[in-house]
């Protein structure tokens, strides 16, 4: 499956933040947990007049990769970032990463939200 992380530059009480939503239906501000199956393609991209100048990189936060096995790569003659969950993923687990922005006022950013695979379904 692929999962797709959109980006927009929102203005709240007048202060810049990041606003983000997924295609499984999750959003917040500058704070958003994406849940993911292992094999999953998970692309971030900024949202259509997003305010967005461009993402210049992704990350791993941990010092002990345990999704990000290698860091997510720019996608060719597009404005997005992909990275495909190694099938070998444990379920149960998260990682925080960052996520480095400009804006189109050039006001430099990183956010740092959380990747997880949830845990199998427990069967009563």
């Amino acid at each position: 499956m692929t999962v797709k992380i959109y980006l927009r530059s929102i203005v709240y009480q007048g202060e810049k933040h990041l606003a983000m939503f997924d295609s499984n239906r999750s959003g917040d501000i500058d704070n958003l947990i994406t849940n993911v199956e292992p094999g999953d393609l998970i692309i971030w991209k900024p949202d259509y007049c997003s305010g967005i100048k461009r993402i210049t990189g992704i990350y791993s936060k941990n010092g002990e990769r345990i999704i990000f096995e290698t860091d997510p790569k720019k996608q060719f003659l597009c404005r997005g970032f992909e990275f495909r969950v190694p099938k070998s993923a444990e379920k149960g687990i998260e990682e925080a990463y960052s996520i480095e922005y400009i804006l189109c006022d050039d006001t430099k950013g990183i956010l740092d939200p959380y990747i997880r695979i949830p845990p199998p379904p427990t069967i009563r």
